[in-house]
């Protein structure tokens, strides 16, 4: 049993006037204990019977059309201050019903408010973290950079000591050959694509070298180089490299030893006991030569 139903079928006023079934009064009693809306308005109701009973017995001791008239017009009087108080019960109501939204919708405003605000701040900090791993591997990314800049020129000032000392009438495959090509390799990062070095070896030169730079700066006894190709098969695999003062490996291969086409160099490390690590792969695409 609702206020809807109550209101409706005017089930406190039978209350009142015992004019309720017993199931209809039992599922009323067991609505308005816990309800004091309803429990105010039995109270007035009862007032208002026990008025008009009280008015009853006086009008009986009264004669004639004045006890008719004065009841009527008690009637008429009471009938309004009922409609009043049920209209003041009512606005209280709905005044109480209004605040607890109004409550209730301020506090939503405010967990959305805090949430937004804590949701900003995460990605302040996310786009703050962002921007500094960018620029600590910009800087990487420059160093390493330089550093192959400078094996370069230091590779170019040894042979052209080497060319200045060479005085030799021999010929043939064993004179030494100065100013070949040398190459820089760039290792690929893992997830990312790889993007072979251009390696275009002129007609004139039997030889070129490959600078190899070694990132992973963990320490292993000896290092091993591999050539595989774009079929998978290894045509090169040799152990025993050092680096040098910048931390990088060279390798020397005859302009005739590769075909055009395109290689991965694989760089592994020897660490204890006798296990080989991967250090890096260094793709490259090999036009001229032979």
């Amino acid at each position: 049993m609702d206020h809807k139903y109550i209101a409706q079928s005017n089930v406190i006023d039978q209350y009142v006037l015992g004019k309720l079934a017993t199931d209809e009064a039992e599922a009323f009693e067991n609505h308005f204990i816990d309800c004091p809306e309803c429990v105010e308005q039995l109270s007035i109701t009862r007032s208002l019977v026990h008025d008009l009973k009280g008015l009853a017995v006086e009008e009986t001791l009264l004669s004639g059309n004045r006890r008719v008239e004065s009841r009527r017009r008690w009637q008429l009087q009471l009938v309004p201050l009922r409609w009043a108080a049920a209209i003041a019960l009512g606005c209280v109501a709905v005044a109480a019903v209004f605040a607890f939204l109004a409550v209730r919708r301020q506090s939503q405003l405010e967990a959305k408010l805090q949430q937004a605000q804590n949701e900003v701040t995460a990605i302040r900090r996310d786009y703050q973290r962002e921007m500094e791993t960018s620029a600590a591997s910009e800087k990487q990314h420059d160093e390493a950079r330089q550093q192959l800049a400078r094996r370069l020129e230091e590779l170019e000032e040894r042979l052209k000591t080497e060319e200045a000392g060479v005085q030799s009438p021999v010929r043939g495959s064993g004179v030494p050959e100065v100013n070949f090509p040398i190459f820089a390799l760039v290792s690929v990062a893992r997830g990312q694509a790889p993007a072979p070095v251009e390696i275009a070896l002129p007609s004139a030169s039997s030889r070129f070298a490959l600078s190899i730079p070694v990132e992973d700066r963990r320490e292993f006894s000896v290092y091993r180089v591999a050539i595989v190709d774009q079929r998978g098969v290894t045509v090169f695999k040799r152990s025993g490299f050092k680096p040098d003062a910048y931390h990088a490996l060279s390798l020397s291969l005859s302009s005739k030893f590769l075909a055009p086409g395109t290689y991965d160099l694989r760089v592994e490390g020897l660490t204890r006991p006798n296990q080989w690590s991967t250090v890096g792969s260094y793709p490259f695409r090999l036009t001229g030569g032979r």
